[in-house]
């Protein structure tokens, strides 16, 4: 019988993948397209200040967006603030999801135009942090 990859031989233990590709359990790289079932509400239509509904938020996270101004971002011409990238996963459009590498996956959004990296690297080799943004960086494991 030949032995198939990430096997062990007689007890051994296997060896890990070389990549992250190489070990991805499933291939999710395609383009999906969402089912809008229950909370199509918040997928349509964009919810008002303190509508939160459906979303699992604990008390100090329900202050923060309790303290958002919507109005005060208007003025700013950030309208768009409020859409990072937690809020576009949930809008309505087909999302394309691909290998940029071997360590790092590529989500890419219709809706609002946005490009994740969800970048697979040991903890020993993250980059140091960088300053807050909207857009935040993800790292997988």
């Amino acid at each position: 019988m030949p032995l198939q990859a990430g096997f062990a031989q007689r007890g051994g233990q296997a060896a890990p993948p070389s990549t992250a590709k190489a070990g991805a359990p499933i291939d999710l790289t395609g383009t999906w397209v969402p089912l809008i079932t229950e909370d199509w509400r918040v997928r349509m239509v964009t919810p008002k200040k303190g509508d939160y509904e459906s979303v699992p938020i604990s008390a100090d996270g329900r202050k923060v967006a309790d303290a958002w101004d919507p109005a005060k971002d208007e003025a700013a011409s950030q309208l768009c603030k409020a859409y990072g990238a937690g809020a576009v996963m949930r809008m309505p459009g087909r999302i394309r999801v691909s290998w940029e590498n071997d360590s790092t996956l590529k989500i890419e959004t219709e809706a609002g135009t946005q490009t994740r990296h969800l970048q697979f690297i040991p903890p020993a080799q993250q980059p140091p942090a960088a300053p807050p943004s909207l857009q935040g960086v993800s790292v997988a494991g």
